[in-house]
């Protein structure tokens, strides 16, 4: 006490500036605690603790309060009640006082931004230094909430472990920063502590201990979520277990991420006797279930849901007979399912969903007579629905989406009158749904039976549903022909997926009338015809709206105004784009494929919300506009296949976020701005047959480093291929056929890191992102491309991100090719032909193990043919034709398989079977010396033998012209021979 005493006293006599670094924030708080302190003493000398404004609080409390209002920013006016003359402060908004000790005291700061929902008003939060020291002057303030408002970013400020009186304390979503101040463990009063913060953008953390939780010893309510407790992670449990009171843990996605931070058992004894509900979603344990967990036997709430469990549920989960609410979502879990589970008499609450339990439905779930949700989808389940289901009476919603799943869906499925939501979604049932399945629902309010692909939904046109739905998703079933009329009774439907179900004709006129208050609405890939009515204006409500792929035709109408999304791709609309098309609510457009003409409308580039526009395949023409703007959110842009001309806009650089461009198709001209390097997103760009000339752009191997895909063919680019472009590691396709390029293949282009890899997994898919989730599905678009490869024009989409493509075709590239490209053994698809290479075929080809098509024709290529080929197991499609190749064609594993002649005709000079043309005829003038090479072992063998045989013949000559005794033994024996030969001749 000495010791602070001094220290506050030494801060008083030195009067430090506050931006002098002795000018410690303890020592501020210190000085203003205690000229606090003093203001309190002195009005009790003089009387007046007891006075009481004319209105009811304290003028000192009042005072503070808009001390308080003063120092924070309040853009909406939530505060306009707090005003400085003749008002009783215990009136004004979000304070509660109470009158305990025979004076009105203020009790209550509820300051929550109760507005702050899933589209959060962020004008309606309190911003800047909530926790202002004026707050210490309430010395009765037991419950503060400043939830969902905003810090700013700022700390929490220590002085908040001055309310010593503070019970309730709710700081959550208020996007403060920096350090949780281990000051809050003064506050020994606390019952509820909420710090969770999911939505934060300054991620707060905690420091290095957790041990001033020991202080809360009243706490029941701590959530913690989402604060950064990595670095405390090493004492969390511990520190929670000295919390004997605490009956709500909430530590969702805190980066407890491995396994010494999450313990499978414990050297300590658990003090959480009282805890009911324990959330430790989102943090990672990547192993099995801790075994403690099966000690908190007072659980009635466990939620683990994105943990990275493994393994099996053990069968200690029947330790947990309280348990209510079970949440294993997203897990490793794999099956059996204990038998233990069902003996939760209690459990209301199931969510097994996105795990591998890879077995029938489990008939003990009939056990759970108190189960009102049941969540077994993407289970990797198999069977049928058991009859035995219809017994689970108390269920309201039951969730089997995205299994594997079949047989009839059982008439029993109609005893769950309690029934609000049911997905069977995305199985294989089959057979027929009927009213019979749904008279007994009078609850139910989603229906899911989509893409269950031989499920005939045979439901009577006439027939009355006793239900009300909001939404019904029963797209890809057999449905049509007709539109079911039996929807017209619906008058509070919400969203319609009614898509691939085989609706024919025109939609009924009561269509478009019935549903006022419809959102979303997708009737695409069915074979709906006639047009879309003036009507559909009136569709105030609408947000989505998706006719692709029918047959409708005519003008398009004046839209809704509210609509995010309109695709009506692929049918036969006409006509041009009206501007009215363009609202500030519109962030998708999708019309590709249709008739529409005319020019793109100025105010097109006028919403910064805009994200998505798809105008290809039409006969649009005009001028790509030039009022883009920076600041515009756009990310894909695809005008391709229209008849639009001129110049690229400068100003489309100003699409920054831009990540898919397709201008292709067109009579585009001119060179591509510079401007575009400033679009460091993009991942596509399809400029091919265009009328675009000069160098390809430096600067694209500089500013593109995302880049995927880049077809720059059929246009009129010349100079030379830039190095730099050998530094896009990501690149995957690179088309630059039909231009007039010049010099040599970059020895960099054997660096591209993908093509280098014979992984795909590293490869993202293509899919456009369309942020749109209706009903827990998330719709997305798809990215194509059309290249020309092995003759053909083929247009790859769902399997695009596997492509990894070269063809620099029908150039003027000169030089021989880079042995570097041997190095791209994930490559696909070479394509040099038609340009003016020389030298020999490299051996390195041969170990492009990926490749399937090699095109080296109509060149200048000399030599033999690299024996290596043959190595090219995936290779089914060569063409070597047309150059000065000579000696043997090389035979052996897959080239055995590549028997057609065409592929090497117009080398004359090349021999065997397959040309008909023998090696050792004498007319191979043009013979190497790796032709030699090849011969010289056969020739060998020839002289070899022949001048032994020579050799062995003089050598007996020479011995018997010299030797004469030798000589005569030769001859006698030859004469005796002959004599004896002779005799027996007779």
């Amino acid at each position: 006490m000495a010791t602070a005493w001094r220290r506050s006293t030494l801060c008083f006599r030195e009067p430090w500036p506050l931006h002098h670094p002795q000018y410690c924030r303890c020592c501020y708080y210190l000085r203003l605690v205690l000229l606090i302190g003093l203001a309190f003493f002195l009005m009790e000398v003089a009387g007046v603790e007891g006075r009481v404004s004319s209105k009811g609080c304290l003028q000192r409390e009042r005072d503070a309060l808009l001390l308080f209002k003063a120092a924070i920013k309040d853009p909406s006016a939530r505060l306009s009640s707090w005003r400085a003359q003749g008002d009783d402060c215990c009136a004004w908004t979000g304070v509660v006082c109470h009158n305990r000790t025979g004076s009105v005291r203020v009790a209550e700061l509820n300051l929550g931004n109760t507005n702050d929902d899933e589209r959060n008003v962020p004008d309606m939060a309190l911003r800047g230094e909530l926790l202002h020291p004026s707050l210490l002057s309430l010395s009765h303030l037991q419950s503060l909430d400043l939830s969902c408002n905003d810090f700013e970013g700022t700390q929490i400020p220590p002085l908040v472990g001055s309310l010593h009186k503070l019970r309730y304390l709710d700081l959550s979503r208020s996007n403060f920063g920096g350090i949780i101040p281990p000051h809050l463990g003064n506050l020994t009063d606390l019952r509820y502590l909420d710090l969770g913060s999911h939505d934060n953008l300054y991620f707060p953390k905690v420091g290095h201990s957790l041990d001033w939780l020991s202080g809360l010893s009243s706490l029941i309510y701590l959530d913690m979520s989402y604060l950064n407790l990595s670095d405390a992670s090493h004492n969390w449990l511990s520190a929670v277990n000295m919390l004997p009171s605490l009956q709500q843990l909430h530590l969702q996605g805190c980066s407890i991420n491995i396994n010494i931070n999450i313990p499978l058992s414990l050297n300590f004894h658990l003090n959480l006797t009282s805890l009911t509900t324990l959330d430790l979603t989102g943090n990672i344990f990547n192993s099995s279930f801790p075994n403690w967990l099966w000690n908190l036997t007072s659980l009635s709430s466990l939620e683990l849901w994105r943990t990275e469990i493994g393994g099996a549920l053990p069968a200690e989960i029947g330790n947990l007979n309280s348990l209510s609410h079970l949440d294993l979502f997203g897990n490793l879990l794999s099956g059996p399912l204990p038998d233990t589970l069902w003996k939760l008499k209690h459990l209301t609450y199931l969510l097994l969903s996105y795990n591998f339990l890879g077995n029938s439905l489990p008939m003990g779930i009939m056990n759970l007579s108190s189960l009102s949700t049941l969540y077994l989808d993407n289970c990797s389940l198999t069977g049928p629905i058991p009859s035995e289901l219809g017994n689970l009476t108390t269920l309201n919603t039951l969730s089997l989406e995205s299994n594997l799943l079949s047989g009839l869906i059982p008439h029993e499925i109609g005893k769950l009158v309690n029934l609000e939501y049911l997905d069977l979604s995305i199985n294989s049932f089959e057979g027929d749904i009927t009213e019979f399945h749904l008279s007994n629902l009078t609850k139910l309010y989603d229906l899911f039976l989509s893409d269950n692909h031989f499920l005939t939904i045979a439901i009577d046109h006439n027939w009355t549903p006793p239900f009300q739905l909001y939404i019904i998703s029963i797209g890809s079933c057999k449905l049509g022909p007709r539109f079911p009329t039996w929807l017209r009774s619906q008058q509070s439907i919400n969203t319609i997926h009614l898509h691939n179900a085989n609706i024919e004709g025109n939609l009924p006129e009561w269509f478009w009338n019935s549903f006022s208050v419809i959102e979303f609405l997708d009737l695409s890939h069915n074979k709906i015809s006639g047009t879309l009515p003036i009507s559909l204006e009136s569709l105030t409500q609408l947000d989505y709206l998706n006719f692709g792929s029918n047959l409708l035709e005519g003008p398009i109408p004046h839209l809704p105004p509210n609509l995010n999304l309109i695709d009506i791709s692929d049918n036969a609309f006409s006509g041009s784009l009206p501007p009215t098309l363009f609202t500030p609510q519109l962030e998708y457009l999708i019309l590709s494929h249709n008739h529409i003409n005319g020019s793109i409308p100025s105010n097109i580039c006028h919403f910064h919300t805009f994200l998505h526009l798809n105008l290809s395949n039409n006969q649009i023409f005009g001028e790509i506009p030039k009022c883009w703007q920076e600041g515009s959110l756009l990310h894909y842009v695809n005008l391709e296949n229209n008849m639009l001309f001129g110049e690229i806009p400068s100003s489309l650089g100003n699409l920054t976020n831009l990540m898919f461009l397709h201008l292709n198709d067109n009579n585009l001209k001119g060179h591509l701005p510079s401007s575009l390097q400033n679009c460091t997103w993009l991942l596509v760009v399809d400029l091919g047959d265009n009328k675009f000339s000069g160098n390809i752009p430096l600067w694209i191997g500089q500013s593109w480093q995302r880049l995927r895909i880049l077809r720059l063919s059929s246009n009129m680019f010349d100079g030379n291929i830039d190095p730099q472009l050998g530094h896009l590691r990501d690149l995957q396709i690179i088309d630059f056929a039909n231009n007039k390029l010049s010099g040599s293949i970059p020895h960099s282009f054997g660096n591209f890191s993908t093509m280098i890899s014979t992984s795909v997994e590293r490869l993202p898919s293509f899919d456009v992102p369309i942020l749109i989730q209706v009903a827990a599905q998330i719709y997305s678009g798809s990215e194509s491309i059309t290249l020309v490869i092995k003759g053909k024009r083929l247009t790859f989409s769902s399997i695009l991100y596997l492509v990894k493509s070269i063809d620099l075709s029908n150039n003027k590239l000169t030089d021989e090719i880079p042995k570097e490209l041997g190095y791209l053994v994930g490559l696909y698809n070479l394509n040099l032909s038609r340009n003016y290479f020389k030298g020999k075929i490299p051996k390195s080809i041969g170990r492009m193990s990926s490749l399937e098509t090699l095109d080296l024709s109509f060149n200048n290529l000399s030599g033999v043919i690299p024996q290596d080929l043959s190595q090219l197991h995936a290779l089914n499609h060569l063409n070597l034709s047309y150059n000065n190749l000579s000696g043997n064609i090389p035979s052996g594993n897959q080239l055995q398989t590549l028997d057609d002649a065409s592929i090497y005709i117009g080398n004359p000079f090349l021999c065997g079977d397959l040309v008909n043309k023998s090696c050792f005829h004498g007319n191979n003038t043009n013979a190497t010396s790796e032709e030699h090479a090849i011969l010289s072992p056969t020739l060998s063998i020839y002289l070899s033998s022949t001048l032994g045989y020579f050799i062995g013949l003089w050598s007996v000559f020479f011995l018997l012209l010299f030797k004469k005794r030798w000589r005569h033994s030769y001859f006698q024996k030859v004469d005796e021979i002959m004599i004896k030969f002779m005799w027996q001749s007779r």
